[in-house]
């Protein structure tokens, strides 16, 4: 293999874990509500396309932090599967989701909502970053049921007296970096 092949691969592997890490800091930044973590996922001039919303990436960031707090509790995006093809400085990749959302409905009463999709994103590699340039989500399918998020009841001594059971927000990131170092919270 020779000196260029080599740095190609390199460049192909290491801008694939850029772009992976790049899609899992949306998922972080859509369920802790930050928009500044949004925006640092895509492009000032990047379009995205959610059914309820197309336009700018950097308008979305703002948009959907406000909309999900009118109703969501509590949300929990996961990427399955994703497919990632670089060509140069551009990008395509398929990432399949699911994400959890616990919801106030408008009578009051809770319910748990589960969608199924694919992101389909375009990135662009910009002075050795890649950020999303445009983004189209598809929705799969959904389900939807009563609040099944009684910690009260537990399951297997898993209560909400035994267990720190999350929340949108703040977070505990910054404490258990703080123990990692082995400083005292």
């Amino acid at each position: 293999m020779t000196d260029e092949a080599l740095a190609s691969r390199i460049d192909r592997l290491e801008s694939c874990e850029a772009i992976r890490n790049r899609l899992h800091l949306y998922c972080r930044g859509i369920d802790r509500r930050d928009p500044d973590i949004l925006k640092t996922v895509f492009w000032p001039d990047s379009k995205v396309e959610y059914g309820m919303y197309a336009g700018s990436g950097q308008e979305f960031s703002e948009m959907i932090c406000g909309w999900m707090d009118d109703g969501f509790k509590l949300t929990a995006h996961m990427l399955g599967n994703v497919t990632i093809t670089v060509e140069g400085d551009i990008a395509h990749t398929e990432a399949y989701l699911h994400a959890f959302h616990h919801l106030t409905r408008d009578d009051g009463s809770i319910f748990d909502w589960i969608v199924g999709g694919r992101y389909q994103d375009r990135l662009e590699r910009r002075n050795g970053e890649w950020r999303i340039a445009f983004r189209r989500l598809i929705f799969d399918w959904y389900r939807d049921w009563d609040d099944t998020r009684a910690w009260a009841n537990g399951l297997r001594g898993i209560t909400d007296e035994t267990a720190e059971i999350g929340v949108r927000a703040p977070d505990s990131w910054l404490a258990l970096e703080t123990l990692r170092r082995g400083v005292p919270v």
